[in-house]
């Protein structure tokens, strides 16, 4: 194809098609993913419905066709998702239905030829559920690593907003806290980071006796934290996070710290959890840190000129409940 000047164009490339390699890696991670994801009812079914499924077939064409790897694949499923003892079960039961289907016929060779591969039968399936329920420890044990801060124990930042919004289903009303720690430089300057680590860790765990189970708490890095709260009412919401500010700032730990919190009361019918709120929130923290200690608390989508927001009335948020300072002996 030529330009109207002559000069031969040069065609666009077609986009270029998914490597095989990636599209099976694809689709084995998605089978991964979605049999970690399978309840211990649904596991149940899936591995009760493919020994039936397979008991039907085997049956139907006798000794004529081997199902043998046809029953370790269905082992593998509860190996995986319910654990070595329901896999063991599970397995009992394959060699019980394969019984039934095919008799001894399979074994034409005497009883040392059926006691020879009966035990190699029991020895594949052992390896197969070692392997699998070893694999799954391992799976969960790097999957909670990558989503866990190794230092305090919460979950991290890439944990939190699928935990949040988890937590946030069915609830009307929730609160979305950015937590900043005040004088944690002091401390490392003054005590080394070893202190610090050690002060990080006596605010989570002091947090987190203040929270309920329910509750999802990260720290998203350094000093700073994320809290999300399911509450009943917008006016439920702004005690709450009143009353948890004051808590924070008065924990009971060797190195005193205090905390600016930056709150966002969410309609949770109206809208979910993303990161523009943590932005807003975040916001919210510096100016509450530049009060001092403070809290600053809003309304999601009310507009910034409308001001600060009670619980149905148009007020400033300070009039209404109070930037509270963060007590004396933290300054």
């Amino acid at each position: 194809m030529f330009d109207r000047y002559g000069n031969k164009m040069k065609l666009p490339s077609s986009p270029r098609a998914m490597p095989p390699v990636q599209r099976w890696h694809d689709r084995l991670d998605a089978l991964i993913a979605w049999s970690t994801a399978l309840s211990v009812a649904q596991a149940r079914t899936v591995t009760a419905a493919a020994v039936v499924v397979a008991g039907l077939a085997d049956f139907a064409t006798g000794d004529a066709l081997w199902f043998g790897p046809i029953y370790l694949l269905i082992i593998c499923v509860p190996a995986w998702t319910l654990g070595w003892r329901e896999a063991a079960l599970t397995s009992a039961t394959c060699v019980a239905v394969s019984l039934a289907a095919n008799g001894l016929e399979a074994y034409p060779l005497g009883r040392t030829a059926i006691a020879w591969n009966m035990a190699m039968r029991i020895l594949a399936v052992t390896i197969i559920i070692v392997l699998m329920s070893g694999t799954r420890r391992s799976h969960d044990r790097e999957w909670n690593r990558a989503r866990s801060d190794p230092l305090t124990g919460l979950v991290n930042e890439q944990a939190f907003y699928d935990n949040a919004t988890a937590a946030a289903k069915g609830q009307l009303w929730g609160i979305l806290a950015y937590v900043d720690l005040d004088g944690f430089k002091q401390i490392n300057d003054r005590h080394g980071h070893a202190a610090g680590d050690e002060a990080l860790q006596a605010f989570a765990s002091g947090v987190r006796d203040l929270i309920r189970s329910d509750d999802v708490f990260a720290r998203i890095g350094g000093d700073e934290f994320l809290l999300f709260l399911p509450v009943d009412s917008e006016a439920e919401g702004y005690e709450l996070a009143t009353t948890l500010h004051l808590r924070m700032n008065c924990l009971q730990t060797t190195l005193v710290l205090g905390c600016s919190i930056g709150a966002l009361v969410l309609d949770l019918s109206e809208t979910a959890i993303h990161k523009d709120h943590v932005s807003l929130a975040d916001r919210l923290m510096y100016e509450a840190k530049n009060e001092g200690g403070a809290i600053w608390i809003r309304t999601a989508g009310v507009p910034e000129d409308g001001g600060w927001t009670g619980p149905g009335a148009p007020l400033d948020h300070r009039e209404v409940f109070g930037v509270i300072p963060a007590p004396s002996a933290l300054h």
